[in-house]
């Protein structure tokens, strides 16, 4: 059976970003690049929502903790 994936939304690297991204667990490769956290979530859920597999979403917040949404 193969492994769930598990996207990330995070603050973009550098101390004066205001970008969020999201990425897979495990990888350094950006899947995409928002102006707000609440974008970058939505469009994580909905890769989840698509993939159908039991994927699931981690939230992090501006303090670099995860975070419930």
């Amino acid at each position: 059976m193969a492994e769930k994936t598990i996207y990330y939304v995070t603050k973009r690297d550098g101390k004066d970003s205001r970008e969020w991204k999201v990425f897979i667990r495990n990888s350094d490769k950006v899947i995409k690049i928002f102006d707000t956290q609440q974008e970058a979530l939505d469009y994580a859920k909905n890769l989840c929502k698509n993939k159908n597999d039991g994927s699931s979403v981690i939230l992090y917040g501006l303090d670099g903790k995860p975070r419930k949404y």
